[in-house]
């Protein structure tokens, strides 16, 4: 025999092998042996090679059957056969056929390029029906995500041998979109409106008319995770929680959620414990207090109060220049209550070896490893890691922020830097009708992240029968050591005075400023706008002498700082926090204006009892001559709208006449809000809103007809509707403390920022 010719299949072993096996033929060897491979036109013979993680030493059967398995088992190929001829070993496979046309018929939710983008993600590029079908199975999962639960999807192929290419045709029948009915709770003696706030899944009602109430399996399953979370920071340990749908038709479920709440937990014991002593004994009694504070006011067991706890002992330590160390926490369970311990122990320097920034899918990677700090292989401590956390929080792009240190083998540190954007674009839009400026319409465009670098663009367009404007500005990050933006800002404005002071403004604003971090939460501005102003007189017997003065072109130069402390929870929708904010602005006197410094403090508080959220907004407000002379009436103050609700703009004050407002150089302004979510459970929530505003403005250079510092007052009742197209308000205000020659208005609607 000149030589030994094995082949194995994959279907069986060739008897000739197994006979030779059992009367134990000794293996063939040979000094050089070969491993060919036939019949792969698309499939390069490096890419089956690197599926061969063992090299062959010997002719054997148990290495051609390792050939066999691991080349079959790459499904790479429609067929694989594995033959030793001639000391080698010869690979024959036949290939799938490659794809040249995928199609799809009767798909509607999902267009045509997002089906064929997904076949591209999972490498859908022959006759594979392993790929195949996991693009059927990718795609019912996305069908489902949009609550399409019945979908079905087959397929049909077209060979052509000539070429081994194949057309593929996918048939989709996408069904009727499944809704929830209802949704049950089976064993609570937690109310049900709790456990509905805490879930995604929906049903819709007349109070919440635009939920969407799509049934997707998946939601159902986190709805069951957030359950469980709320019921343990309840105080309920034991929680279990189970789940079962049920089919009404082909479009309509209810839900039942199967609670077993356990018992009710409460905090017995609270310890410390510095197990390598490394914090002295007064910072140790620092923390002793705050733990016996926290149980004064804490008694049922809760997960999140034990972690806030935690963090709170940790910014202690942290604060004592305790940096290297490890916090952790065991619970003791004596019955119906818990025992705590946080025990502290020692850890040696940890130095970076890798930052990985995920979940920025707009947002470009430098715009948050701008605000780190840190690079890769410095040392790092818990305190950066939480100034890190402020800092990518401080840029307002992202709706959470997560840090993990995750140890290395070599006692470094990789950081995972998890982000969740938000939606930075705004749009805002507002209309009122007023006796003054009539039918007006207030519109804007707030980018915060422009094409994902962090840069801040705005667009404000407000006009009405006596005033247009339009203002574009952008912010951009030019110093990220202390959060240093650079503003660029253009305004123009037109503004009728006609029937109130017998004059109009026409004007042009450039402008540029900077701002900066002063301190945590305090940030400093400073802007510098050249202005073209031209005064326009329309009636030379009644305007007033300032005014005729300075009709035509006028330049002026403002100089504007504003210092500012801010920790107000939301913009959008603040509950609680407080601002305030320090403005002054220097206009220069020239041979056409009197020049001013102005003055304005303004204060914000929000809190929220319960289900109530109290706010109150105050303005205080000074303007004085450089020249000792009165104030052009455009840079007075004024009372009035938004400030003075039931009133209108430049509707309350001293006046010359019933349509001559003059404003004044001081100004106290209040409001007092008190606002309650009607609804619960809803994805748009609406809110009752009672309010009562006092304000009043006085001293003036040239004493007006009607010169009054007398109070103005109101109240009166609204509504703050968070829709779909944003937060959209309603208010009707009444006056309480007037004048006859003051101008009302009792109704304002408005759509954008609502604060």
């Amino acid at each position: 025999m000149n030589y030994l010719k094995i082949i194995f299949t994959k279907n069986y072993l060739n008897p000739i092998v197994f006979f030779l096996l059992i009367f134990n033929f000794a293996i063939v060897k040979a000094d050089d042996i070969e491993i060919k491979i036939k019949g792969n036109e698309y499939t390069d013979d490096e890419v089956v090679f690197a599926i061969i993680k063992e090299k062959p030493v010997a002719i054997s059967d148990e290495y051609l059957n390792y050939l066999l398995k691991s080349i079959d088992n790459s499904n790479l190929f429609q067929n694989v056969t594995v033959k030793i001829e001639n000391n080698s070993y010869l690979i024959e496979v036949i290939e799938y056929a490659n794809i040249r046309k995928i199609t799809f018929n009767n798909n509607k939710r999902l267009k045509d390029e997002n089906l064929l983008e997904l076949s591209n993600e999972i490498k859908l590029v022959n006759s594979n029906p392993l790929y195949i079908n996991k693009f059927i199975t990718e795609a019912t999962k996305i069908y489902q995500s949009f609550g399409y639960n019945n979908t079905k999807i087959s397929y049909n192929t077209n060979l052509d041998k000539s070429s081994n290419t194949i057309d593929i045709s996918f048939d989709i029948i996408e069904g009727d979109i499944t809704k929830i009915n209802r949704i049950y709770f089976k064993g609570n003696t937690v109310s049900e409106s709790n456990l509905l706030s805490n879930i995604k899944s929906k049903t819709k009602s007349l109070r919440n008319i635009f939920a969407n109430n799509n049934f997707k399996l998946f939601t159902v399953k986190n709805d069951v995770r957030n359950l469980i979370n709320y019921y343990k920071d309840e105080g309920y340990r034991d929680i279990d929680i189970d789940y079962q749908i049920e089919y009404l038709n082909t479009d309509k479920v209810n839900i039942y959620f199967i609670i077993n709440e356990g018992k009710l937990y409460n905090f017995a014991q609270i310890d410390i414990l510095d197990r390598d002593n490394i914090v002295n004994e007064s910072v140790i009694n620092i923390i002793n207090n705050q733990i016996n504070l926290f149980l004064e006011e804490n008694i049922i067991f809760s997960r999140v109060k034990t972690n806030k706890l935690k963090k709170d002992i940790a910014t202690n330590l942290k604060d004592n220049g305790v940096n290297f160390f490890e916090l952790r926490v065991l619970e003791k369970i004596n019955q119906n209550s818990v025992n705590l311990l946080y025990e502290i122990n020692s850890i040696e320097p940890r130095y970076t070896k890798q930052i990985n920034i995920l979940g920025n899918y707009r947002t470009f990677d430098y715009v948050i490893r701008r605000e780190l700090g840190i690079s890769e292989g410095d040392s790092i401590t818990s305190s950066q890691i939480d100034e890190i956390e402020r800092n990518i929080n401080s840029l307002n792009l992202f709706k959470s922020v997560n840090i993990e240190e995750k140890l290395q083998n070599d006692d470094t540190v990789n950081l995972d830097i998890t982000v969740e954007e938000m939606q930075t674009g705004t749009f805002s839009a507002g209309v009122a009708v007023g006796t003054i400026d009539g039918f007006s319409v207030i519109a804007g465009l707030d980018e915060k992240n422009f094409g994902g670098t962090g840069r801040s663009v705005k667009t404000i367009l407000n006009t009405s029968n006596d005033r247009k404007q339009i203002t574009l500005e952008t912010k951009n990050r030019v110093s990220y050591e202390d959060n240093v933006d650079l503003n660029l800002s253009s305004t123009y404005i037109e503004k009728d005075f006609s029937k109130s002071s017998s004059y109009k403004l026409n004007s042009f604003q450039i402008g540029t400023g900077i701002s900066y971090d002063l301190a945590s939460k305090i940030r400093h501005k400073i802007s510098l706008e050249y202005s073209l102003k031209d005064y326009i007189v329309t009636n030379s017997s009644t305007v007033a002498s300032q005014i005729k003065k300075s009709e035509g072109g006028n330049v002026s130069i403002l100089l504007n700082n504003i210092i500012s402390y801010n920790n107000i929870n939301s913009n959008y929708n603040p509950t609680d926090g407080n601002a305030i904010i320090y403005s002054n602005s220097i206009e220069t006197p020239s041979s056409s204006n009197n020049g001013y410094v102005r003055n304005v403090f303004t204060f914000k508080h929000y809190k929220k009892f319960d289900k109530q959220i109290l706010s109150n907004q105050t303005r205080i407000g000074n303007i004085f001559s450089l020249s000792n002379n009165d104030i052009l009436t455009d840079n007075k103050f004024s009372l009035g709208g938004r400030w003075l609700r039931g009133f209108d703009v430049y509707g309350a004050g001293p006046r010359n006449s019933t349509t001559s407002y003059v404003g004044g150089n001081n100004l106290i302004v209040t409001k007092f809000d008190i606002q309650r979510e009607l609804f619960n459970n809803s994805d748009y929530p609406i809110y009752l809103n009672l309010f009562n505003d006092y304000g009043l403005v006085w001293e003036n250079k040239t004493v007006p007809t009607n010169s009054d510092s007398d109070l103005r007052a109101s109240y009166g009742i609204g509504l703050k509707y968070y829709s779909p197209i944003g937060p959209i308000g309603f208010s009707w205000g009444f006056p309480l403390i007037d004048k006859d020659y003051d101008i009302k208005r009792m109704f304002l609607f408005s759509v954008g920022n609502l604060n």
